[in-house]
């Protein structure tokens, strides 16, 4: 049999796993960029003025529940001055509810939710372990190939 085909057959833990551990690094990586941009950004307490729907709760054939999900809309006071903006996408939140934002000094109204160090690192913690434990199952079905061909060449000639 060929053997890259077999390889591809025996290797699903390693195709999974490999991929898996890419995206994650490259999302924490790309989390931790966007953090370090917005380290100079203020905290501050915003308050919802209003909830559109976006997405209405649904429950599937099996039982799951899926929240509806809202675009949220927000009042700050930055210097005396009072802006306005949208959220963005959130699970329900209640009109007249306090929410942490951070807010560019430059640029008032380029805000941004606050940073999870916590988040970005386990993310980057879980994508190396994905790739480190495809990369040994992959060199694992390798050695497994590699035995199972001389057993069957041993049989061969035996």
């Amino acid at each position: 049999m060929n053997n890259i085909a077999t390889f591809f057959r025996e290797s699903k833990t390693a195709r999974f796993f490999i991929p898996l551990g890419i995206i994650l690094i490259i999302v924490s990586i790309f989390m931790f960029v966007i953090d370090k941009n917005n380290k100079d950004y203020i905290p501050t307490v915003a308050t919802i003025t209003k909830t559109e729907l976006s997405r209405e709760a649904t429950t599937d054939q099996e039982g799951n529940r899926e929240e509806a999900m809202y675009y949220v809309y927000i009042k700050y006071t930055v210097d005396g001055k009072e802006y306005e903006a949208e959220l963005g996408e959130m699970f329900e939140q209640k009109i007249g509810d306090k929410i942490d934002i951070v807010y560019n000094p430059k640029d008032p109204t380029n805000i941004s939710m606050p940073a999870s160090p916590i988040l970005n690192t386990v993310l980057l913690v879980g994508g190396i372990a994905s790739l480190v434990g495809g990369i040994i199952s992959a060199v694992n079905t390798v050695k497994r190939q590699k035995t199972l061909k001389k057993q069957e060449e041993s049989w061969n000639n035996g």
